[in-house]
């Protein structure tokens, strides 16, 4: 890969990933009230995640769950069905803890699982992915010496964009001095969780190649 077509592959993955999206909003939600050293596990499920579909675009598993309508559809609304489980279960919580860095304690493996699940079950993750990354491999050329190259910068890039958004998170934990702030912030993000599992749900989303959609989500 020369260092022009790397530079632009830099520029495209980082102006895809910025967006707020679930995988944003779970590291903003969790840097806010469980702190942002603990929140930062957060970007270790969205890699591990990541690098799941990159491993599967890169062996055509991507490309046989796009040529396979109800899989897609499958995939689609188990994504859309945990995205609307979390958003009910933080209506449901109940803060009842006087300091907002503990309102919320959460073990690392627990913290992983939630963001790996997130990330995982969202099928635009897919398309992304593949339209992304088939842009960029010269078929002409050994497919491990260039994946050595992509998937590192990805993975770094995407773990760069999502530590900024647990910064973000670090900043509202004085708001969320209180427990009726933290109640209100719960079903906020409840609140987006269940709108973006119930959009996902009803959008009819095109498994196309045509266009490069956003990364992250």
């Amino acid at each position: 890969m020369s260092v022009e077509a790397w530079l632009v592959f830099v520029g495209i993955w980082t102006l895809a990933g910025m967006p707020l999206g679930p995988n944003a909003l779970n590291c903003i939600s969790v840097s806010a009230t469980a702190g942002f050293t603990r929140s930062l596990w957060t970007i270790v499920g969205i890699c591990l995640a990541a690098l799941c579909h990159m491993t599967a675009t890169v062996l055509g598993i991507a490309a046989i769950l796009l040529a396979n309508a109800e899989l897609f559809q499958i995939m689609k609304y188990l994504g859309a069905a945990y995205l609307i489980w979390m958003g009910i279960f933080l209506w449901h919580k109940k803060s009842n803890q006087m300091g907002a860095a503990t309102s919320a304690p959460r073990s690392a493996v627990k913290i992983v699982r939630q963001s790996f699940l997130i990330s995982m079950t969202n099928p635009k993750a897919v398309i992304s992915y593949l339209a992304v990354f088939s842009q960029f491999v010269d078929q002409s050329r050994a497919l491990t010496e260039q994946m050595f190259i992509l998937v590192p910068t990805a993975t770094i890039i995407t773990a760069s964009i999502y530590a900024a958004y647990c910064a973000i998170g670090m900043t509202l934990t004085r708001f969320l001095s209180t427990i009726r702030r933290r109640n209100f912030f719960n079903r906020f993000v409840g609140s987006f969780y269940i709108a973006a599992g119930a959009g996902l749900a009803l959008v009819d989303i095109k498994p196309s190649l045509s266009a490069a959609p956003q990364i992250s989500r």
